[in-house]
């Protein structure tokens, strides 16, 4: 059972009907934003394997990065990433009625949302290298492909 002074809001059968109408929009707005990590992480994947396989790239998560250096599976990967996410999402869908699943599924999201701004400009900074620079680049042990 969740200690509910640990979640710093009272269960929901202890509130009134106006507390029931919020309990319930809290819950619709920690699904909707659910919703967003799932599409979010499945975008980051997406872009992940892309650069991978084409140009390469250095991956900042070191489970990740040894998962892709020792398998060399976007399958592996993606089971990973999968994973992970859904371990996230089901932890902050049970706690989805209290402060804190709230604020967790709006950091998530967040989170999420400014990998998705430094996929965007890592891109756009991409178009500006030549080749020389990948091919230095791609010699790192740290630079990282898919097949």
């Amino acid at each position: 059972m969740v200690n509910d002074s640990v979640l710093l809001s009272p269960p929901p059968d202890a509130r009134g009907p106006r507390e029931v109408a919020a309990d319930l929009a809290r819950h619709r707005r920690v699904v909707l934003l659910l919703a967003g990590v799932v599409l979010l992480s499945a975008a980051d994947l997406i872009i992940t394997v892309t650069h991978l396989r084409s140009v390469g790239m250095i991956e900042a998560n070191p489970i990740a990065a040894y998962l892709i250096r020792t398998t060399g599976s976007p399958i592996v990967l993606g089971v990973y990433k999968f994973l992970t996410v859904a371990v996230c999402v089901a932890v902050l869908y049970r706690i989805r009625r209290y402060f804190l699943g709230e604020l967790g599924a709006w950091l998530s999201v967040l989170i999420l949302a400014g990998m998705s701004v430094i996929w965007h400009q890592y891109s756009e900074r991409l178009g500006d290298l030549d080749d020389i620079v990948l091919a230095q680049a791609g010699s790192s042990e740290n630079w990282l492909f898919l097949d």
